[in-house]
């Protein structure tokens, strides 16, 4: 390829460059392709473009496939995942980000209704090695599983009467039924790991010597944080957030806490309180929160439906003490606040209103104000660093504790997050856990991430789509504690799914070819017949801006307004060799783009010719051909027959 500074790749790589096209008078700049947003604010690393663009192409068991890669819980998450991916993707440049989450539902949901009694088959255990894990919630699961595909033995404890952790314990059933999480627990354990229920553990060093080769603690936050108001501990009536969702989940229990609740705080936990407390029959249900509505965060979609189903939320207030009379709690004083300068969370601090003081009215009182790990499972005598937080000290990258050999994560080491958090934190013990017993150095080598170049064409736009809407039950229907939302339909699924921009490199998944609205071309060196310099470039979908047409067309790389070298630039297009068809019509049979017509040749005899606008290069008219008389340019054998393998 010649020196490095000269060549293609180089050139083309270059801050600043652009191709000029002298035949047109024009020029496009060139950059390069960033790793899909989405993917990349997704914890867990799921490769979202690729599983959304299956269900584009109705291929929705492998796009299960492609979620369960890298999140063992689809069904959960399709229910009460925050949806990072969705605040950061692009689509909303457009008009709405691309429901992301709900087509992770929707894929799940899909195979639950088709195929009700799917279960992995178990893994066989190929590592002499055992590794316990303490707590059954969505970062020990998530480690459990990637260890039992490591081959390794895995156990998990679990204090609680049943699995899940938090996800069991304290989410509402109107947002996540227990069947679903029942059956997904049961995939794992399906794969050969034990779960223990009722498993208290209290001396998490001794499971060491019990011969486990490693640890991994992912106990949650069950610890409700206290008001430390006057009259908190004086009266009954008040209740944690924790503690009370937990005897209504987990306890069962459904008596009716109160006439008038009050819950404080702005987070999940205090809307999942809020809108429990409605179905167990409370008269009032209010929220009190220090901040305004933006600083609010709870999910802003689960503040809608709350206000909906008749939460009140009172903003810009905060609890000063518990009045009470008799030894029961009567109603909350409160005073108003004003938000001030931003504090270390980046929020503005809220500022006491002096004089503002008033009273709601109460018989039932929730904090919900954060809460903590509770490690009273700890004995006196532990070798545990834990921080100010009451959480476990580990490594950022590898989560290894001081302990050697015990590893913790999620809420045990973050205080209070989302699933998909602890998901991601599950990966990273599992990672961490393999190198350990394998004695390799424990942070793993930095990926290698693909690079690919694009064109950017200025006023290129995409075509406006709805967001699909999610489906949910009528308000006079959600006094029980049936779940409120149900899955997109399969016609809704697909749709939304093409609303997809497929940001990101091309390489990281081919399975998306048709609906995406790029396409490709390739750079070559013009007095390099050999083509030992080629390089492709992504270009948006957009004939009205960009030449497309036969090709190829010459063109030059420019660098800073200088013309550095000069290319030909030729489309990824499909040609016919007249010769070879016999016009058997497959090639036009698979072609999803129109781009195959028959043409009359000879008198009776009709052959198929492509057109160069419509066709994208995808190579399947070339996998198809009985007679090889498709050539798809610029396609490896290889390549070729990867796609012939996929239609078989």
């Amino acid at each position: 390829m010649g020196k490095e500074k000269d060549s293609l790749l180089s050139l083309l790589s270059t801050e600043g460059s652009a191709l000029r096209f002298p035949e047109i008078n024009a020029e496009y700049r060139i950059e390069k392709v960033k790793k899909p947003v989405c993917r990349v604010n997704c914890p867990a690393g799921v490769n979202i473009k690729s599983y959304v663009g299956l269900i584009a192409e109705r291929k929705f068991d492998e796009a299960l496939e492609v979620v369960r890669a890298t999140n063992p819980l689809p069904g959960i998450c399709g229910r009460v995942c925050t949806h990072p991916c969705e605040s950061e993707c692009n689509r909303a440049d457009v008009e709405d980000p691309v429901a992301i989450c709900g087509l992770k539902r929707f894929i799940a949901d899909y195979e639950l209704s088709h195929e009700p009694e799917t279960r992995p088959a178990p893994i066989e255990q190929t590592r002499k090695e055992k590794i316990a894990i303490v707590g059954s919630g969505p970062a020990g699961l998530t480690a459990a599983n990637d260890l039992a595909r490591m081959g390794y033995g895995v156990t998990v404890f679990e204090e609680l009467p049943v699995a899940g952790g938090m996800l069991s314990a304290c989410i509402p059933s109107f947002r996540l039924p227990r069947n679903i999480i029942e059956v997904e627990i049961g995939s794992i354990a399906a794969l050969g790991v034990e779960i223990k229920t009722n498993s208290r553990v209290d001396n998490v060093e001794g499971l060491l010597k019990k011969g486990y080769s490693a640890v991994f603690v992912a106990v949650g936050a069950f610890e409700g944080l206290k008001l430390r108001i006057p009259g908190e501990d004086e009266y009954k009536g008040t209740v944690d957030c924790i503690q009370f969702l937990k005897n209504v989940y987990v306890g069962k229990s459904n008596e009716k806490p109160g006439n008038k609740a009050v819950v404080i705080g702005g987070g999940n936990s205090a809307i999942d309180s809020a809108r429990t407390a409605l179905r167990l029959g409370c008269d009032e249900v209010n929220i009190v929160y220090r901040r305004s509505r933006k600083e609010m965060p709870a999910n802003p979609h689960e503040i809608e439906e709350a206000e909906k189903e008749g939460v009140k939320i009172e903003y810009l207030a905060a609890p000063v003490r518990i009045l009470g009379k008799d030894g029961k709690a009567t109603g909350m004083e409160c005073i108003k606040m004003k938000l001030g300068e931003p504090d270390a969370s980046g929020r503005r601090r809220p500022i006491p209103i002096e004089g503002s003081e008033f009273v709601v009215e109460a018989d039932f009182i929730v904090p919900a104000i954060s809460q903590r790990p509770d490690l009273s499972f700890l004995p006196e005598e532990h070798n545990f660093e834990i921080t100010k937080w009451n959480s476990f000290s580990v490594d950022e990258e590898t989560l290894q504790t001081n302990v050697l050999g015990i590893f913790a994560g999620g809420d045990a080491v973050t205080g209070p997050s989302t699933v998909i958090d602890a998901i991601g934190a599950g990966h990273k013990a599992a990672v961490s856990m393999d190198r350990f017993i394998r004695r390799e150095e424990l942070k793993p080598p930095a990926a290698v991430e693909v690079e690919e170049l694009q064109l950017v064409i200025d006023g290129f736009a995409h075509a406006a789509a709805n967001r699909g809407e999610i489906p949910s039950i009528s308000l006079n229907k959600r006094a029980s504690f049936e779940e409120v939302e149900s899955a997109f339909d399969e016609e809704t699924a697909v749709a939304e799914a093409k609303r997809c921009l497929r940001c990101g490199p091309c390489l990281e998944c081919v399975e998306c070819i048709y609906t995406c609205w790029k396409k490709t071309v390739s750079v070559q060196r013009l007095e390099d017949t050999g083509r030992s310099e080629e390089v492709f470039i992504q270009i948006p979908w957009a004939p009205d801006r960009f030449p497309v047409s036969d090709g190829p067309w010459e063109a030059d790389i420019v660098v800073a307004g200088e013309s550095k070298k000069s290319v030909l630039v030729e489309p990824i297009i499909c040609k016919v060799v007249e010769d070879r068809c016999r016009g058997c019509e497959w090639c036009k049979d698979v072609c999803e783009f129109g781009a195959i017509e028959m043409v009359e040749k000879d008198k009776d005899v009709k052959i198929a010719r492509v057109d160069p606008i419509l066709c994208r290069g995808c190579g399947m008219c070339a996998a198809v051909c009985p007679n090889s008389a498709m050539v798809a340019q610029h396609f490896s054998n290889e390549q070729i027959r990867s796609v012939v393998e996929a239609l078989t």
